[in-house]
């Protein structure tokens, strides 16, 4: 990739200025930077934030003083792997106004430098980085060029609003990507969409002035109970808590390099996250180790159970727990959810402790296993028709909260039945977003085989404990 010429950021800055009074994207150029809270250094572009952003930076490039952003529009390694960047427009599109998207883009090699936008109501969180199972709603190609800068590709397009939106997500929303040789990225400069009736909403200085003051841009965004403010986690620690389970990441920098001991500045951090006492673990905890840096499978699987244990080990020997408490291994390759990092994964699924909720009426909808491709989290898109049905059950609106639960038969291992169960119960809520994007879901579970509703000695019975189970709680005041 060539360096950013002078003339060519002199040509961007002329043409930012000519478009700064009317465009609704905050930080089109991405010159400004944050300062981030957890690492006290630059980090990401000012208003700018990653769909997984414990998994996925941010990735900003400045060269001869013009920076710009890259995604991972595919990888090699990982066919389903893709990163988003996202923000929250100055102004809110409104259903059936038309205007005007413009934006630099360059990729590598032979690439083709083109890009997907989706617009919605809110930003997209979520812990995997593979493609968002949702539909864009602007695909600029090849008869959206409007020109060239150096080595850049403009691309305009002027749209109708199919919906109020007040967010943009950008990448690749392509599934099916054909496979590839090499890594696809996808470079981004100065993105301006500007309403063609030339209009500014009154609050747009205001929006911009509380994005940028967001500095939590590597955090793990975790759902609040309705009335509660939006809590942020550590990067190194939880990526999923859900009531009944907590799920850490532990990647490369909690371990001292070239070693498997934890480096001593995240062992209070160890402590305080995973938020289990003895006294409450009924449940073995599970501790898996993945390494995939040596050509050597064993040797992968030996570093990865070393690391694995030592995790083990800090809880026996700091805070009294048993190595009875906990199922330790250790795999060569990447884990579950697609991050490409070496890291340990816990997952300790635990009874909820006892409380008496006021009385409100729950649904539960059933997600069958047939909706499921065979051993996988990968829907069957033979089914969705029927998935379709049971999502469209789910009250729209914020009055109902709902939680999702993946469950399993006991057929393989403790371990890969519990991930398996929480993948599916993962892809479920994307789903549920997908189709209800007001949809508040409060905890997503896997429960593995722990939990059966019928005996696991024939199929049929197999059968009915592999389900995801979609509980809808209502209100007190909500009337039947």
């Amino acid at each position: 990739m060539r360096p950013v010429s002078y003339i060519h950021l002199l040509l961007l800055l002329l043409l930012t200025a000519s478009v700064t009074a009317q465009n609704i994207v905050p930080n089109p150029g991405f010159q400004d930077v944050n300062i981030c809270t957890e690492y006290q250094a630059p980090c990401s572009p000012s208003a700018w934030q990653a769909v997984a952003p414990h998994i996925s930076k941010l990735i900003y490039k400045d060269e001869n003083r013009q920076r710009f952003i890259m995604l991972t529009m595919q990888s090699r390694i990982n066919p389903a792997l893709r990163t988003y960047c996202q923000t929250q427009l100055l102004c809110p599109l409104k259903k059936g106004a038309s205007y005007k998207i413009r934006l630099f883009t360059m990729s590598n090699k032979d690439q083709p430098p083109f890009t997907d936008i989706r617009f919605d109501t809110a930003l997209i969180y979520r812990n995997s980085t593979n493609c968002l199972d949702i539909p864009p709603d602007l695909q600029l190609r090849q008869a959206d060029v409007a020109g060239a800068r150096e080595n850049w590709t403009i691309l305009e397009k002027t749209f109708t609003a199919g919906k109020d939106a007040s967010c943009i997500i950008i990448g690749n929303f392509n599934k099916h990507s054909p496979p590839i040789k090499d890594e696809h990225y996808l470079y981004l400069d100065s993105i301006t969409i500007t309403p063609l009736d030339g209009k500014m909403c009154a609050d747009a200085d205001t929006v911009r002035k509380a994005l940028y003051a967001f500095h939590k841009r590597h955090s793990v965004y975790v759902d609040a109970v309705p009335g509660d403010i939006l809590h942020f986690l550590p990067p190194q620690a939880v990526f999923q808590r859900s009531g009944r389970c907590d799920t850490l990441l532990l990647k490369n920098d909690f371990f001292i390099p070239r070693t498997r001991n934890i480096n001593s500045t995240y062992q209070d951090q160890l402590r305080k996250t995973m938020k289990v006492d003895r006294d409450e673990v009924h449940n073995k905890i599970f501790l898996t180790g993945y390494a995939h840096l040596s050509s050597n499978k064993k040797y992968n699987e030996i570093i990865a159970t070393d690391r694995a244990n030592e995790v083990a080990k800090y809880f026996v020997y700091n805070e009294g727990f048993s190595f009875d408490d906990f199922i330790i291994t250790g795999k060569d390759g990447y884990s579950p959810d697609g991050d490409s990092a070496e890291l340990v994964m816990m997952v300790s699924c635990q009874p909820a402790p006892e409380i008496t909720p006021p009385v409100i009426r729950t649904d539960t909808l059933l997600i069958p296993d047939l909706l499921f491709r065979f051993n996988s989290s990968e829907l069957n898109i033979r089914q969705h028709v029927s998935l379709d049905s049971l999502v469209n059950r789910i009250p729209s609106g914020d009055s109902v909260t709902i939680t999702v639960t993946g469950h399993t038969d006991d057929a393989g291992t403790s371990e890969y039945n519990q991930e398996l169960s929480l993948r599916r119960a993962t892809t479920v809520a994307d789903y549920i977003r997908s189709r209800k994007p007001g949809a508040h879901i409060t905890q997503i579970i896997g429960m593995g085989e722990s939990m059966p509703v019928s005996d696991n000695v024939y199929a049929e019975g197999r059968r009915k404990n592999r389900r995801v189970e979609i509980v809808i709680f209502y209100p007190p005041e909500r009337k039947r």
